[in-house]
């Protein structure tokens, strides 16, 4: 966090670059001499402020003062020229003095290919870098930001709406932030909190953290519950927009509320067919960009609507808005880029704003995935114009997307996250050290990424499938289409593995007969969905095998063994997809996405029994 002028940090060298809490203060009155993140790394803890051009002015002031001061008790007239000397130093401490930070460098992170570093930072997963912050704050704010303010009534018994007794409620906010929101934050765990106790949070985000945290708990028939939960966010959501009909802003916890429950399939027996029309105009993921682009979120002072005295803003509401901001850039590049559809997000670009970030060797989880939106939407801007729709796809623009998924794989991924091969070529896991085996942050932040970077190379061959390619110069389209092939045929291998990997890994809740195990894909729906789209792929892959061997495949005996056996090593891959898209057991829809699959593996099998 940047200080006003003139103020010392607390902080270490390492947490003030990587702009993340630092408790050295409080740890040297407890006989330590590093902070907690420094011990972590095994570092020296740091601070070295003598660069900051702000305390060099300030501590040469002060010492001219402190001898003034000695010699104002050695001069005969120590009145005067003490309260002199004393005038002057506060009239220039008091002058406006510039400010200056330092480059945020990184450090003290190996970057040996061959060892792995650690990745104990990963406990704080809601860092950004201050390049990526910037960027975001470009893109929704362009440049100003001014807040609002608004009243809010006290806190009430919100469990009671849904039939739920406080503990079970309880259970269900603390499984949000301890399974639920891991692998794509929205609201920080402990500004949430401080707003819930003190009676500033909106019911909408209350019940969207609930409805999304109780399937994480050991509660009997939780999708129930869920329902309701889900069904009592949409109530108090839209109850909210009512109130604030004529104004263009919307509370930033109602915002953070739209943003964890956006896509959400509401039961429709429960819900009236004014909700229903309701929820299809201001639930929709573009109703989330847009009240985003609005900019305008609201400052939320809460209090007592019969009572002046303000209870304050919401907690972190700065920090919260700029991960909003992340979460909704990410989600809206991927699933643009899924469905084809044109963001509503300004173009960097167009506006003067670089779409680049500086290449950085370390780096967050939350920076990993903004630049890899970045690239995702460099996708929809090259294969989703009017020229590709009608000509389709240049030849070298395929080629030219892979390079740039490669260069970040190579160059802006950090380190830690980057999918390492041995010499074999097989992808290998990050290791994992004994005292960290049981965290499960760790490993599912490396899944994720990977399978994020492995669903941008299928989606280039998914938009040429979609548009077609366009004729090139000599053999440049033949070469693109084998080049292609290469690349989605070798991603969905290392799909595979990761999915085989994910297996060995799980978040663990409850304690003896209320004990519940998670896997890593039952935590990131969007991981389950990949891994379906995966088993799609080789699946059809498995049947245009059966119909249109390949040149390996044709001929005599040898090629009819290739062909046998590369079809059964597409059967393999497909069961293996299902098999992890099974272990999402804690989502209702798993059900409906195991049936589409069972569908297509059958169709494959009974293609190949004719």
């Amino acid at each position: 966090m940047r200080l006003k002028r003139g103020v010392e940090r607390a902080s270490c060298d390492f947490c003030h670059r990587r702009k993340i809490k630092c408790d050295r203060a409080s740890r040297e009155k407890q006989g330590h001499s590093s902070c907690s993140p420094c011990s972590l790394r095994q570092i020296q803890c740091i601070l070295d402020d003598a660069d900051d051009i702000r305390l060099r002015r300030r501590r040469r002031l002060s010492s001219r003062d402190g001898d003034a001061q000695s010699l104002s008790n050695s001069s005969p007239f120590p009145s005067i020229y003490g309260g002199e000397t004393q005038t002057i130093s506060q009239e220039r401490l008091q002058q406006p003095l510039p400010s200056y930070f330092p480059p945020d460098t990184e450090d003290s992170i190996p970057l040996s290919v061959d060892q792995t570093p650690d990745l104990s930072f990963i406990d704080t997963p809601f860092e950004l870098s201050p390049e990526s912050i910037f960027f975001l704050d470009q893109i929704f704010l362009g440049g100003g930001y001014e807040g609002s303010t608004e009243y809010h009534e006290p806190q009430i018994k919100l469990w009671v709406g849904c039939n739920l007794d406080k503990e079970t409620f309880d259970a269900a906010l603390h499984a949000y932030f301890d399974l639920a929101t891991i692998h794509l934050p929205v609201i920080m765990e402990d500004a949430f909190w401080k707003d819930y106790c003190a009676g500033r949070c909106s019911p909408a985000l209350v019940y969207a953290v609930a409805c999304r945290g109780i399937i994480f708990t050991a509660t009997s028939d939780s999708w129930d519950k869920q329902q309701c939960l889900a069904t009592m966010f949409r109530q108090k959501f839209l109850e909210a927009r009512q109130k604030a009909t004529g104004k263009s802003a919307i509370r930033l916890d109602d915002l953070e509320a739209l943003a964890i429950m956006v896509g959400w399939a509401y039961d429709e027996a429960r819900s009236s067919p004014l909700d229903t029309q309701l929820g299809n105009l201001f639930l929709t993921h573009e109703s989330l960009v847009l009240a985003t682009l609005q900019s305008q979120m609201q400052d939320c002072d809460a209090g007592n609507s019969g009572n002046t005295d303000q209870i304050g803003p919401l907690a972190r509401k700065e920090e919260r808005r700029r991960l909003l901001f992340w979460h909704v850039y990410g989600l809206d590049a991927f699933h643009s880029l899924d469905q084809s559809l044109i963001s509503r997000i300004p173009d960097g670009e167009n506006e003067g704003i670089s779409r680049k970030l500086p290449h950085h060797d370390t780096g967050s989880y939350l920076d990993a995935i903004l630049s890899l939106a970045i690239i995702a939407r460099e996708m929809l801007q090259v294969f989703m114009t009017v020229s590709t729709k009608r000509n389709g796809i240049k030849p070298q623009d395929a080629i030219n997307m892979y390079e740039r998924l490669d260069r970040w794989h190579n160059l802006e991924c950090p380190v830690h996250l980057r999918r390492k091969r041995d010499g074999k070529g097989k992808l290998t896991p990050p290791a994992v050290s004994e005292s960290t085996k049981t965290n499960f942050i760790q490993p599912l932040h490396c899944s994720l990424l990977w399978l994020l970077e492995i669903n941008c190379y299928l989606q280039v061959e998914a938009c040429v499938s979609r548009y077609g390619m366009r004729d090139g110069g000599p053999f440049e389209a033949e070469m693109a289409a084998h080049r292609i092939e290469l690349e989605s045929l070798r991603a969905v291998k290392d799909g595979m593995e990761i999915c085989q990997w994910m297996k060995r890994f799980s978040a663990a809740t409850g304690a003896g007969s209320a004990a519940k195990s998670h896997s890593l894909i039952d935590l990131a729906p969007f991981a389950r969905d990949i891994c379906a789209g995966q088993c799609f792929w080789i699946s059809e892959r498995g049947k245009r095998a059966i119909r249109h061997p390949t040149g390996r495949q044709r001929g005599a005996k040898a090629g009819n063994d290739h062909k046998k056996n590369d079809i059964d090593d597409y059967m393999k891959a497909a069961k293996e997809f299902r098999s992890a898209v099974a272990t999402a057991t804690s989502h209702r829809d798993t059900e409906l996405v195991l049936e589409r699959l069972d569908q297509q593996i059958a169709s494959f099998e009974d293609l190949l029994a004719q």
